[in-house]
């Protein structure tokens, strides 16, 4: 129903009813829609009608665009009614409410009316409609748990579900306003919650794999993990539950040589369940210094009656340069013969002295009777252990040198030799080697690529045999020298497959001191003997 009769022509329009009809036409360009909206249906050119509605009036007289269209309607005998029309079809609705009387706000259609619950998974869009009806038209915000959403004030939110906070209850609030801003109604939609689907536990941040704390001080390990609902976490220590050791950080105060070992955690929610990574913990104990760090590696791999080797000389060249990045003083050598061998070991001893670290590595084919032997290249077919370097041989050669630490590294096969093909070995009568030095037999570790009466494999395709593979991950790490062996074997165990699995990595040591590859040298000082 309108306020006025319809016949009544626009200049008849009372004074203050008029200059709202022009605020209104006014705001966001409104008068610029009915304008194009009047020159299709005069079939007038709608670019010249606009420009002519931007320019000013008599006299230069500065006039709204508003003010202008109104005068090019009146003269054109356009009524009350005629104008309300086109606002309508123009959907003017405030515009049109200054000649109309006040209509009732009705919800038409509610957010999601079929459910009230919204199950969306995080990385999906959330969108929700309403609509209502009434003049003046309604206005529309949305709100989440009772707070109004920045800039949703239209019939429809589509919101990008970014993290678990957008939970919870969804609803629009509608109202009406007259033209001068008072409330004459409001009304809230129905609510509609939505629900985060659950998500997997995720690691975020995984805790170090290796730490060292000082006696009596604080060990602090941290996992952090993401998931919906929130990841609840349980620590342990060798596989013994931690009691209330229950948050994303693990804290132990006045750490002891109890506390040391392998430490994960396990987190969970109500549909996974992860563990972290281990992390090895001991106590830091002082450094030990070296006088120097000397290598003797040697690659037999082409031989002259057995099976010619691939990689040998790639593992050893590998080795040496990593060596010699920890300060390493490295003497690679190939293809010797049984009396070159030995005289290699004793330029090796010869060099080392009390306060110094050694390390022997040796690549290529080897066996074991009783004791672990290394082939020479020149070892003939049938061969006997006098063909060959026992371990015990170099042990009693090295040790009477007194190096601070010796490591001994066999990379070789270490099965008995066929009495088909080695009958003669089986009757020798092996050489005693005695071997001790004058500080005791301490500080000794000896590694060997497989166990006793196992192979050890190359794999085909491949630059480096599958021992020095694993090995090379760890020998540069600053981590106790007896770790490196310990995490190859763990490394080798993880990634050897089928016939592969035949080849079990060991290794023996009298270490009474925290000695590391990385280990410093004494600045300034020389070696010699």
């Amino acid at each position: 129903m309108y306020k006025f009769d319809e016949d009544m022509s626009i200049d008849c329009v009372p004074g203050v009813v008029y200059k709202q009809l022009i605020d209104e036409l006014s705001k966001d360009y409104c008068w610029n829609k009915l304008a194009e909206h009047v020159a299709k249906r005069l079939g007038f050119t709608e670019s010249i009608w606009i420009k002519s509605l931007e320019n000013n009036g008599l006299n230069n007289v500065k006039r709204l665009p508003a003010e202008n269209l109104l005068d090019q309607l009146n003269m054109r005998m356009c009524t009350v009614g005629i104008l309300c029309n086109l606002l309508e079809e123009c959907n003017l609705l405030r515009a049109l409410s200054v000649f109309h009387q006040p209509e009732p706000l009705i919800i038409t259609e509610q957010p999601n009316c079929d459910e009230a619950d919204v199950n969306i998974a995080l990385g999906e869009y959330f969108k929700l409609r309403c609509q209502a009806i009434g003049l003046p038209p309604p206005s529309y915000v949305w709100y989440h748990e009772n707070l109004p959403l920045e800039n949703q004030n239209s019939e429809e939110i589509n919101l990008f579900i970014d993290n678990i906070e957008r939970e919870g209850g969804y609803k629009c609030l509608i109202a009406q306003y007259d033209l001068d801003g008072l409330t004459l109604d409001k009304k809230f939609t129905n609510t509609v919650y939505l629900k985060v689907k659950p998500t997997r536990v995720l690691i975020k941040l995984q805790p170090l794999p290796f730490v060292e704390v000082e006696k009596d001080n604080v060990l602090e390990l941290i996992c952090n993990a993401e998931s919906h609902p929130e990841p609840k976490y349980q620590w342990f220590r060798d596989n013994t539950k931690l009691e209330g050791q229950t948050f994303n950080i693990l804290r132990i105060e006045g750490f002891q040589a109890k506390h040391e070992g392998k430490y994960y955690c396990q987190i969970t929610n109500d549909i996974s369940e992860i563990y972290s990574n281990k992390s090895i913990v001991v106590i830091d104990l002082p450094r030990e210094k070296a006088v120097a760090k000397i290598a003797l590696l040697i690659a037999n791999e082409d031989y002259d009656h057995h099976e010619k080797l691939k990689t040998p000389k790639n593992d050893v060249a590998k080795l040496a340069e990593l060596l010699e990045q920890i300060g390493f003083q490295v003497i690679s050598l190939m293809n010797l013969t049984v009396n070159q061998m030995k005289n290699a070991m004793k330029l090796f001893c010869s060099v080392l002295s009390d306060g110094v670290y050694g390390l022997f590595y040796f690549a290529g084919h080897g066996f074991k009777m009783q004791e672990s032997y290394m082939l020479a290249v020149d070892a003939p077919m049938s061969f006997l252990r006098s063909d060959a370097i026992c371990e015990s041989e170099l042990l009693a050669m090295v040790l009477p040198t007194d190096p601070a630490l010796l490591v001994v590294i066999l990379d070789t096969c270490q099965t008995v030799p066929p009495k088909e093909s080695n009958p003669d070995i089986h009757k020798e009568l092996p050489t005693v080697n005695e071997y001790r030095s004058r500080k005791n037999l301490r500080n000794l570790i000896q590694a060997y690529s497989t166990s006793s009466h196992r192979p050890s494999y190359e794999r085909a395709n491949t630059d480096y045999g599958l021992y020095v593979t694993h090995l090379c991950k760890y020998i540069t790490r600053d981590i106790p020298v007896q770790k490196i062996f310990e995490e190859t074997g763990k490394s080798i165990d993880i990634w050897f497959k089928g016939k592969e699995r035949n080849q079990i990595p060991m290794f023996a040591l009298t270490i009474t001191k925290p000695f590391r590859l990385t280990d410093a040298i004494y600045a300034g000082k020389f070696f010699h003997n």
